[in-house]
């Protein structure tokens, strides 16, 4: 019989609290109602709400240039998701 399995990868992972602090060491800007924020990185801006996750997964190589990968998530799918390991 089959059975369903959740693949769990170790990851970095940090919950956004809309705090100024890490506003600033995440590169975040609010939008102006103080509820959603942009993840400004790079290449890219990911939206962001205040509880969400912001998940670091990583570095690759693109052309020669090394790119860190990030991706932000709602707690409800981070929890889905992902486990916390003790």
């Amino acid at each position: 019989m089959l059975h369903k399995y959740r693949k769990i990868d170790p990851i970095k992972a940090e919950q956004f609290d809309g705090s100024l602090e890490m506003m600033k060491k995440y590169h975040i800007t609010d939008d102006g109602s103080g509820e959603t924020y942009t993840f400004r990185l790079d290449h890219e801006c990911i939206p962001l709400e205040r509880g969400w996750w912001i998940v670091y997964l990583g570095t690759s190589e693109v052309y020669g240039l090394t790119l860190v990968n990030w991706e932000t998530m709602s707690d409800e799918e981070f929890n889905q998701t992902y486990e916390r390991e003790n």
